[in-house]
């Protein structure tokens, strides 16, 4: 049950006019910014002449999202997900299908215990697995459902329904990338080898309906399978989850009210007897349907637009106002007003004003507007900046917000919430996609504030605050973000944070660093002891930046490099024409994003590598992110057998099981290339060349399948003279089917080439032994877990040339092991020398100073 006595109220401030109008200023204030730190959040009331008018255009029209509001919740989410994965491994493997939970014994005094299969999953998972599951474990994990310690259903339930799901999941721990569907695919191409031939030997996911090559799959099948069959990705899942978009549907402010008015009757006749709503009541039962394991109430919400047209931007007044009177002194007041959400990025203290290009959602209001019930989930904001929401009309916006000095905490806990799915996706917190009740987080001894805003009203979140609410009902609100000089450190730390997970720099931090200390290289006369405790701050931020590039920089041989010098171009602010510092942007097209590192996702900056990506390809690996494919030495899993469930382990017993297992496994694969080799070669020599070429990298591994060759072509061909035998039955359905060319001239053709392959095979000599092992377990590895591996790649291989930042270059290209690809470019748009002047002219003028 909700009890918002456990929350804390957030402070509301009521600043006087002089106050109002220096926002930066007010909000940085010792007192002020103590708040901000003590609670997360807080509420400013502007003075009561303070009144902007609404100015939105009467064009202005919107797409909405919809919210199953039982979805959100991160523990009733990551039930159904489990649920809806362990079914299909069951259906796979003929066996029943679970409920979402079971009832066990309780202990004396307590109800029926609703035990969940997803929780007891975890819990185990969390002890160590099945195996290191002992007595006491067990005795322990009774008492935290609260079953009857002489109850053997939690052991038994496991054992019988999960084990072998969790065995099958362990075995793919590390395989959370999976291949991509292209929606414009006409022909059905198998999502491994990107063929749409042998369509007889094409199968069909019975959920997400994508096409694989049976000979494609980690172990191919020799028939199509008579039950269901669901690939990996959809007995793995990958923890996905958004908001369904209405991009066909658009409302005007007027269409969408009178459809809230609506939906408000609807709810209060069907979820409060009739009876009025009152904020409070709102808020029990929204939390209420979050727990609620399925629930049908979905709502909409207008979130994220980001019209550009005039009038559409923002509820403010702006100067591009369709109909405005320019000349109005009134008008005039609040177009300029730092509090004005267009003009607050940019007030005067706010470090935004070093950034070089307005960055909409950031710089640019993004515009709410809210239904009974809709909501935005925990996040915080981009770079860890503050953020100012004002309520322009409507009803009631419910916030919560957890103090900075409690972040990681409530990290952790959510992580511990659902760890299967923080695995499959690691920048979860960042997708504003997931909720769990402040009351559980103040019983796990985090500190939650909340706040209800009105119109007229702001809601201030400063720096790595993370928040959440929903909306009571109609209403407008527009937001942007802020910075001031205390957020120096948290945008320092959002950078490390964003590199762990891959996400996407917005702006370039260090770049900021230096226009700072550029502006005050140049400013003369008196000079405030804040913006002196600025640049030293940023002095230092900027100077260990410049140190780590230093030494990535020494890591690297540049010998391997083609070195090229290719300067910035100094370009003037275009947010604000009073801003008096220099802006550096890359030559070419001034709208050009600054390029981010193909990796990391952070700013490349002053010096970094351009990989000629055109022969060479990379991909995954654990340790240092990027390998050569030569360096590969998983040994490989044995997986799904043909008619049984998914991938259960095999049991070898005698070498004949070894010959069939490595014959349908890389044998008879390699065989049915060649048949593909054949079909190509008709239409395209090229294709010819380039098998030989992959092949000669084989020849060890095909020695060592020698003795296997005949079995394999005796399977490969069996398959091609069944295809009208059983073959059809998951096929894909949008092709017709084309016989499979098995005349003597294609057998003769066929036997010609794998003997070629053979005779190169048997000639080479074979560097050692263990170096021969390795390739092969390399090459053993099934191509659906190759590419699951490297699937995260895939955009990166399309690239002709990849760009890589220092620290991610020096873990690929190491001066040990790297061979780096002919061509390739160390790029330095600024030597380290002079950044080196930068900061030795920085720490003079501050010594002259002081």
């Amino acid at each position: 049950m909700f009890r918002k006595d456990l929350l804390t109220p957030c402070p509301v401030l009521h600043p006087n006019m002089d106050e109002f109008s220096d926002p930066i200023e007010y909000l940085s204030r010792a007192d002020i910014a103590k708040l901000g730190a003590q609670y997360g959040i807080v509420k400013i009331v502007p003075p009561e002449n303070w009144n902007p008018q609404f100015s939105i255009s009467k064009d202005f029209n919107f797409h909405t999202r919809l919210q199953r509001i039982s979805d959100l919740g991160i523990t009733t989410r990551s039930r159904q997900l489990f649920s809806d994965n362990i079914n299909r491994f069951l259906k796979m493997r003929r066996k029943r299908q679970l409920k979402q939970y079971f009832t066990a014994k309780p202990a004396k005094g307590h109800h029926p215990v609703k035990v969940y299969y997803y929780d007891l999953f975890i819990k185990v998972d969390g002890m160590g697995g099945i195996k290191n599951m002992s007595r006491t474990k067990w005795k322990d994990l009774k008492s935290q459902f609260g079953v009857a310690h002489d109850s053997q259903e939690l052991e038994t339930e496991f054992n019988t329904n999960i084990r072998s799901y969790s065995n099958f999941l362990k075995e793919h721990n590390s395989n959370y990338e999976f291949p991509e569907s292209d929606s414009e695919d006409e022909y059905d191409n198998c999502l491994i080898c990107g063929k749409h031939d042998h369509p007889s030997l094409t199968l069909l996911c019975d959920n997400c309906d994508n096409p694989y090559h049976t000979f494609c799959l980690p172990t191919p099948l020799n028939s199509i399978p008579s039950s269901n069959w669901y690939c990996d990705k959809c007995l793995i899942g990958t923890g996905e989850y958004g908001f369904e978009e209405e991009v066909d549907v658009k409302y005007s402010l007027r269409q969408f009210y009178n459809l809230c008015l609506e939906a408000d009757q609807d709810f209060i006749n069907k979820y409060n007897n009739g009876k009025p709503l009152t904020v409070d009541i709102i808020e029990q039962k929204f939390w209420e349907f979050v727990d609620i394991q399925k629930s049908d109430l979905e709502v909409k919400y207008g979130a994220d637009i980001h019209n550009l047209k005039p009038g559409q931007i923002s509820g403010f007044p702006m100067m591009d106002t369709p109909g405005i009177k320019l000349d109005d002194a009134t008008n005039q007041f609040y177009i300029n007003h730092p509090f004005n959400l267009t003009k607050l990025p940019f007030a005067n203290g706010s470090l935004l004003n070093y950034i070089s290009t307005a960055i909409s959602g950031m710089t640019i209001p993004w515009i709410y507007i809210g239904s009974l019930l809709s909501t935005f989930c925990w996040h915080v904001e981009d770079h860890y900046t503050l953020s100012a929401n004002y309520c322009h009309l409507g009803a009631t916006k419910k916030w919560y917000g957890i103090p900075s000095s409690q972040a990681d905490k409530f990290e952790k806990l959510m992580r511990d919430s659902a760890p299967d799915l923080f695995k499959r996706q690691p920048d979860l917190l960042h997708q504003l996609v997931t909720l769990l009740s402040p009351v559980k987080l103040v019983e796990n001894g985090i500190k939650c504030v909340y706040a209800d805003q009105n119109p007229g009203e702001f809601i201030i979140t400063y720096p790595r605050v993370y928040h959440a609410g929903f909306n009571c009902g109609f209403n407008f609100n527009e937001a942007v973000n802020f910075t001031m000089n205390s957020w120096l450190e948290f945008g320092e730390k959002s950078i490390n944070d964003y590199k762990s997970i891959g996400k996407e720099n917005v702006f370039n931090h260090y770049q900021l660093l230096e226009n700072i200390l550029r502006a005050f290289n140049r400013q003369r006369g008196k000079i405030h002891r804040n913006q002196i405790n600025l640049v030293k701050k940023s002095l230092k931020g900027f100077e260990d930046q410049m140190m780590r590039q230093n030494e990535y920089l020494f890591k690297i041989d540049k010998s391997k490099f083609n070195v090229e010098y290719k300067p910035k171009k100094i370009k003037r602010s275009k947010n604000n024409s009073n801003i008096n510092y220099d802006i550096y942007e890359n030559y070419g097209d001034d709208e050009e994003d600054e390029p981010l590192c193909d990796i990391c996702k952070t700013h490349l900056g002053y010096q970094y590598c351009i990989i000629n990506n055109k022969d060479r390809r990379f991909q995954y690996s654990k340790h240092s992110g990027l390998i050569d494919k030569k360096e590969i030495k998983e040994e490989p899993k044995q997986l799904l057998t043909p008619k049984a469930s998914p991938y259960e382990q095999v049991n070898l017993t005698s070498n004949i099981e070894r010959a069939e297992l490595v014959s349908a496994n890389e044998s008879s694969r390699r065989f049915k290339e060649v048949i593909d080799l054949v079909s190509e070669e008709e239409s395209k020599e090229e294709s010819k060349k380039e098998f030989k070429e992959e092949s000669k990298e084989e020849l060890c591994m095909m020695a060592q399948f020698d003795q296997l060759v005949n079995e394999a072509k005796r399977k490969a061909k069996e398959e091609l003279d069944a295809k009208n035998e059983g073959f059809t039955k998951r096929r894909s359905k949008r092709l017709q089917e084309h016989p499979v060319d098995v005349s003597e001239n294609a057998k003769n053709k066929i036997e010609g080439e794998y003997h070629h392959l053979r005779t190169l095979a048997t000639s080479s000599r074979m560097k050692s032994n263990s170096s021969s092992s390795a390739s092969l377990s390399s090459r053993m590895m099934g191509k659906m877990t190759m590419v699951q591996k490297f699937s995260s790649m895939k955009k990166l291989n399309e690239k002709d040339s990849v760009l890589l930042c220092l620290e991610c270059c020096t873990k690929v290209f190491d001066k040990e092991s790297g061979d780096v690809p002919t061509g390739s470019i160390l790029l330095y748009e600024t030597y380290p020398s002079q950044l080196k002047e930068l900061i030795k002219e920085t720490k003079r003028n501050l010594e002259e100073i002081q």
